[in-house]
């Protein structure tokens, strides 16, 4: 495994595109040192628009729910200090990717990003996959959820799992050693914390 370290994330937004107006709901995120989970990112944030009742079906994510949460011009500079340098991964990075760089072009701010995309290095390693989303992908590896799918931080927890099957870089006791290290660091979070480092790891 790389030295670098490497950021897991996943978006959850209004709808598809920025150019319909869509805008992030949720951005969640692990961070990975070696193999090993050594930070999470979560915060809801407030897209500044209503979320469509077919969105709120898919995500749980309510207006309500957003209504007092930061809004993204808040939240950006809190992730890149969370990113840093580090490799950034998704599942279908296109579209994560293509919000990120919207939000940051919006707030004034420049990023260039090296990026990993497991949806697209699971195409060229699975051979025996119905289609590639990543409920598929954790069904056919085995993978386990953080809570709800459809919800950013457990597509992300999932995403990273994946990543890892597909770099070849899971051992046999990487599914236990993640849930204890999630443990740790969801245990450790306070209830207005957005992200958390474990400095021991990291």
């Amino acid at each position: 495994m790389q030295n670098r370290n490497v950021t897991i994330f996943d978006l959850e937004a209004t709808g598809l595109s920025t150019s319909c107006g869509d805008r992030i709901t949720e951005i969640g995120a692990v961070k990975l040192c070696g193999n090993k989970l050594c930070g999470i990112f979560q915060t809801l944030v407030n897209p500044g628009r209503k979320i469509p009742e077919k969105i709120v079906e898919i995500t749980g994510i309510t207006n309500e729910m957003v209504a007092d949460k930061p809004v993204i011009s808040q939240v950006l500079p809190l992730f890149l200090d969370f990113v840093k340098d580090d490799l950034i991964v998704a599942h279908n990075a296109k579209f994560d990717m293509s919000f990120l760089h919207y939000e940051l072009k919006e707030c004034g701010m420049d990023r260039d990003f090296e990026t990993f995309c497991t949806l697209l290095a699971s195409r060229k390693v699975v051979k025996s996959s119905a289609n590639f989303r990543l409920s598929t992908l954790k069904n056919h590896f085995s993978l386990k959820p953080m809570g709800n799918m459809h919800r950013a931080l457990s597509d992300a927890y999932v995403t990273a799992q994946l990543y890892l099957k597909l770099t070849k870089n899971w051992g046999t006791d990487t599914m236990s050693q993640f849930e204890k290290e999630v443990d740790v660091l969801m245990n450790s979070m306070d209830d207005d914390d957005i992200y958390l480092i474990d400095p021991k790891i990291s």
